[in-house]
């Protein structure tokens, strides 16, 4: 697996650069997004600071048709991991070369949404505990049938060192650690400029008995679990779940012959975002050989900090 560049020094490199299978698609891999202004959800990682990575990261590529259970066709969209990554360390990508379709800095982990239990205090409404939320769907058995699965809602969470993970990577530096701290998440504006407000319930219980008891329902992990130890503490059964499912995904972005098979054919790539039919293309390549190679509370971290980790990116 490539060494990808992980923890908190990360996050703050990326802050302070920023500041100055052979089916044709793998199986679905839920995000934990917030979508609208003032969207709110209840989260814990599943992963400690120093295991989250940041890559450089084509995100919105279109690699081909899919047709949604009303029979609908719609544009698929995949994410790649740009191959100058020095995790991956190629001298060349084809989507930034040839597509002219921009890379940029995102980290990322797994979470687990929660719900929030209550209790009045002092007339208010606040959280005494949480547990994982859960969630059902319809699947296919073997003999043809259907039957209703619970999961709990675990995903991905892909989001910018700068205004989401520098928040995270702070509070775990000077405060507690992030895999141990149930996080209220409010998005705030739906623009450039959207930021994220962040409330942290120190000491407040998490319930991982969804988690553990209805795992079997997320088929992005099938097969992906076979011994896993549970006799330990919940917190670290819970990351280690996290762990299995973020290499998963990692080894997918990072997968040189994914890569070849899904860009290879694309001739164009239009402006997604304020491009009107402005269209970035070139002349398709010929296919390659494989690439197969190797808020609400402030945490700030200190200035010497930042200041020390660029020292070391200048001088490397």
């Amino acid at each position: 697996m490539p060494d990808f560049r992980r923890g908190i020094a990360a996050m703050q490199e990326a802050t302070d650069a920023q500041k100055g299978g052979n089916t044709p698609f793998p199986t679905f891999v839920r995000e934990i997004q917030w979508r609208d202004d003032r969207e709110e959800k209840f989260i814990a990682f599943l992963n400690r600071a120093d295991d989250i990575p940041t890559v450089e990261l084509h995100s919105f590529v279109p690699v081909g048709q899919g047709v949604s259970k009303a029979g609908k066709s719609y544009t698929k969209y995949e994410q790649f991991i740009d191959r100058r990554d020095p995790a991956i360390g190629d001298t060349s990508d084809d989507l930034t070369d040839r597509l002219l379709h921009k890379a940029q800095l995102r980290t990322i982990a797994v979470a687990v949404e929660l719900e929030p239990t209550y209790a009045m205090v002092n007339g208010r409404k606040r959280p005494t505990g949480f547990e994982v939320k859960t969630e059902t769907y319809s699947r296919k058995t073997e003999d043809g049938g259907m039957e209703e699965v619970e999961a709990p809602c675990i995903g991905i969470i892909t989001q910018s060192p700068n205004n989401f993970y520098g928040w995270v990577g702070s509070f775990n530096e000077s405060t507690a650690p992030i895999e141990e701290t149930p996080l209220q998440v409010v998005r705030q504006g739906k623009d450039a400029n959207t930021q994220y407000n962040f409330v942290p319930y120190l000491d407040q219980p998490i319930d991982y008995t969804n988690l553990f008891e209805n795992i079997s329902g997320v088929a992005y992990l099938r097969g992906e679990l076979e011994g896993l130890d549970e006799s330990g503490e919940p917190v670290d059964v819970a990351c280690t779940i996290g762990g299995i499912m973020l290499n998963k995904r990692l080894n997918e972005l990072a997968d040189p012959e994914r890569y070849e098979r899904l860009v290879t054919p694309i001739q164009e790539i239009e402006d997604r975002f304020g491009g009107g039919n402005k269209v970035a293309s070139r002349p398709v390549a010929a296919p390659r050989q494989s690439q197969r190679a190797a808020t609400t509370q402030s945490a700030g971290a200190s200035t010497a900090k930042f200041n020390e980790l660029r020292k070391m990116h200048e001088t490397a």
